[in-house]
């Protein structure tokens, strides 16, 4: 999913707890694909799959803050590939997963970026 069909996305209203007039925090975790800039590090142009785990009210405001925040960290040519919420799902079995889940509750996001390059498809 391209940033652009991400923002046509529909998503329900904020959920609301019952007794509060704040909207309900989601733990949302999407499989990206992007490509690396100078800024993160690694290989300029190479291609690879981040897992961003994205606290927010709802879907698509996960999605938005996820493209905003791969971009401000020197990713570019961003690519949602699927998307899960995980709120109220029990602890991620891979410890790396869960780890990075764990640290997007505290902190409200985290990145999880896989190294190995995404070979070309022919």
């Amino acid at each position: 999913m391209s940033k652009e069909q991400a923002a046509k996305t529909k998503t329900k209203p904020d959920a609301k707890a019952p007794g509060e007039g704040k909207p309900q925090r989601h733990l949302f975790m999407m499989l990206f694909e992007a490509t690396a800039g100078a800024k993160t590090g690694l290989r300029l142009g190479g291609r690879h799959a981040i897992m961003v785990f994205m606290v927010a009210g709802e879907q698509k405001l996960a999605i938005a803050k996820g493209f905003k925040a791969l971009e401000a960290t020197g990713w570019s040519s961003m690519e949602m590939k699927k998307g899960l919420d995980l709120t109220g799902r029990p602890r991620l079995k891979d410890k790396a997963l869960d780890a990075s889940a764990r640290k997007a509750m505290q902190k409200g996001a985290a990145f999880l970026v896989y190294k190995d390059e995404i070979k070309g498809q022919a």
